[in-house]
């Protein structure tokens, strides 16, 4: 069954340039996952430190095998100290 996740990702005072060039770099690596369906990137109007990852995935297996790929774990140790706290999460089932 797809999965949707909405992940809210907000970015320390200072900090909004390097966490958006660094997440667009992510998107280009992920969107090449097999499971991954859709992986969009958005950042707030209203509150530019908030960014907001538009997912879809062909099912929670997809979206468990992409929290263990390489380059997400290389974009959390990169992106450690430009992150206020953890990405929010908003899972829908399709």
């Amino acid at each position: 069954m797809p999965l949707l996740v909405f992940a809210t990702i907000t970015a320390r005072p200072g900090a909004e340039a390097n966490l958006k060039t660094s997440l667009l770099e992510l998107v280009e690596q992920v969107r090449t996952e097999e499971a991954c369906q859709l992986y969009e990137l958005y950042q707030s109007a209203e509150h530019p430190e908030r960014f907001i990852m538009h997912e879809r995935w062909d099912n929670e297996a997809g979206l468990l095998a992409h929290d263990q790929m390489p380059h997400m774990k290389a974009f959390g140790e990169q992106a450690k100290d430009w992150l206020a706290g953890p990405a929010e999460l908003t899972k829908v089932n399709l």
